[in-house]
């Protein structure tokens, strides 16, 4: 095991003994603004170890909470963050465009949560259309539901219950306006990880649904077809010379369906911090799948 702090890295296969890795250059300089399921904090220094020593822009088409992306050694080239949630990337545009409006939203909502009970289900029941405020209602719920869980139903309406937090931390000043410097010159969109257009050079950094586990942050979820067309599409990036690294879960069908050329696969100890039952949680083997060396 490794030591506290440290984390495992093994290239698949290998009779080598595995290495703990400190947190180095990736220290993240602005924190996620939400939680997420799935979100790599603690594997984010390890990932920028692995990454390519040199290349173009960075694409990261599952950004969820940025983790990776907030832990980005500084570099001059274009960030460009999309996920298919489209409260989520207005969240971060709302941040990156007018972080002090949004402040002012939030605490409007701390101090109603604070005041009122039943504050939680009303908001959850509510469909703004103004970017301000769709952007402030996302936070709050994220900073106030159960476990920080993102879940939408069959109809796409968010529906995780209110946490039992004593005193939820809403609004993060400093924290939303080192986000908001963090993603000055980020180019943020709603779209697929299949229509993005990275160039020769470029590296993609995918962190989709794992396979096995929870994927309802959209409905229909995120099944082996998509596992899929995430392999197929990424075959198609090494075709044009981009650089790509993939992270999923241990299972047959991941190591099945990343075997061959052009991929490596390499063995993580991570984490895992949302479960609903206790014992659940620990440290887990998980995958980093690369087109490179």
């Amino acid at each position: 095991m490794p030591a506290e702090g440290g984390i495992t890295v093994q290239a698949s296969g290998s009779s080598l003994r595995s290495e703990p890795l400190v947190a180095g250059t990736g220290i993240p300089r602005a924190r996620p603004f939400v939680k997420w399921a799935g979100g790599k904090r603690s594997l984010a220094a390890l990932i920028w170890e692995q990454a390519p020593p040199d290349f173009g822009d960075y694409h990261e088409p599952f950004v969820g909470g940025g983790s990776v992306f907030f832990a980005m050694p500084e570099r001059s080239g274009k960030a460009c963050l999309s996920d298919v949630n489209s409260e989520l990337i207005t969240a971060y545009k709302v941040i990156r465009d007018d972080v002090e409006r949004l402040i002012a939203a939030l605490w409007e909502h701390a101090h109603n949560h604070h005041a009122d009970e039943g504050y939680y289900l009303q908001v959850r029941a509510q469909e703004p259309e103004a970017p301000l405020q769709v952007a402030a209602r996302f936070i709050y719920l994220n900073k106030t539901c159960y476990n920080g869980l993102y879940r939408v139903n069959s109809e796409g309406k968010f529906n995780v219950p209110k946490g039992s937090y004593k005193n939820p931390r809403i609004c993060d000043v400093e924290g939303l306006r080192q986000t908001s410097a963090a993603l000055a010159r980020a180019d943020i969109r709603v779209e697929t990880f299949d229509s993005i257009a990275p160039e020769a050079g470029d590296f993609v950094y995918c962190d989709p649904p794992y396979d096995g586990a929870f994927t309802g942050y959209v409905p229909g979820g995120f099944g082996d077809a998509q596992q899929e067309l995430l392999r197929d599409t990424a075959v198609g990036w090494g075709h044009r010379d981009v650089h790509v690294m993939i992270s999923n879960s241990d299972t047959p069908l991941i190591r099945g369906l990343y075997s061959g050329p052009p991929f490596r696969i390499r063995e993580v100890l991570a984490p895992r911090h949302i479960n609903s039952d206790g014992e659940g949680r620990g440290s887990v083997v998980e995958l980093l799948i690369t087109t490179y060396d």
